[in-house]
């Protein structure tokens, strides 16, 4: 029988567990979420790690790999989400326990309204430290405060490109003034704009990539490139990103940036 899923502290042995520390990388976001006091973690003990940060719909499911082979353990795991007891969850999770573990949910749900929405693949890739930027003609620099009119005007124009308000993006460039940002400029005009997500000595993964409209095709894999390379030198630490494997146009700029394909997560979205 599956060990009951109970309620942990961010400091527990599971985290040590080799499986665990083997798909550290790849499952980042769990890492970077026992540095903050707003996440909840869930566990066996053993085979399974729930993350959830309050008042997200994001739902990170790291088990070994074994436990799609084991529909008790997968039940188990529904069991203890269900509990949470919001709608529009989100789950990440490994690719090999999307199905089983959509099916146990939608049965724990006791919901015949409920679907997955959509699902689809994301890659995640390590920067391997060997690409050098790609142009002296621009620059890079991590966000300051005076930057802060150039930066809205930047999301405010492709707010409806995002399906943003005027509302979500104020609250949005907020948001990303309080993570480590980084703009590259040339001629002093704010080109593209990198937000690092999970930054500490070991990694730092970067949340999203934005370019203005007349710069596509030239800023985007240029600033990841660029923010990488200044960040590896500066740094030392590992540099990672997610993109949907359905996205060609990205997969093939981050690889071009000196990216490198380390493993894969699936996104479920209900």
């Amino acid at each position: 029988m599956s060990a009951e899923i109970i309620m942990i502290s961010a400091n527990d042995e599971v985290f040590h567990n080799p499986e665990y520390l083997s798909d550290r990388l790849v499952f980042n976001y769990i890492d970077g979420a026992r540095q903050s006091d707003k996440a909840e973690f869930y566990s066996d003990k053993k085979r399974v790690i729930i993350c959830r940060k309050k008042g997200s719909k994001s739902v990170w499911i790291w088990t070994d790999d074994d436990v799609c082979n084991d529909v008790d353990a997968v039940i188990n795991i529904a069991k203890a989400i269900r509990e949470f007891d919001t709608a529009g969850l989100e789950f990440f999770t490994k690719p090999n326990l999307t199905q089983i573990f959509s099916d146990m949910y939608a049965l724990i749900s006791n919901d015949l309204d409920y679907q997955v929405k959509s699902e689809f693949s994301l890659g995640a890739y390590r920067f391997t430290g060997n690409k050098l930027p790609e142009s002296n003609a621009v620059t890079v620099l991590k966000y300051n405060k005076k930057f802060y009119d150039a930066l809205l005007n930047f999301y405010m124009e492709l707010k409806d490109e995002f399906h943003w308000s005027e509302e979500k993006v104020n609250a949005t460039v907020k948001k990303y003034t309080s993570y480590n940002t980084y703009l590259l400029l040339k001629n002093s005009q704010l080109l593209s704009v990198c937000v690092i997500r999970n930054d500490s000595d070991e990694l730092s993964s970067i949340r999203s990539v934005a370019t203005k409209l007349s710069e596509r095709n030239k800023g985007y894999a240029t600033i990841v490139t660029n923010t990488s390379s200044v960040m590896h030198s500066k740094n030392g630490n590992s540099i990672m990103l997610y993109t949907n494997d359905g996205n060609i146009s990205a997969v093939k700029a981050f690889k071009k940036a000196g990216y490198e394909l380390i493993g894969k997560v699936n996104l479920i979205k209900s």
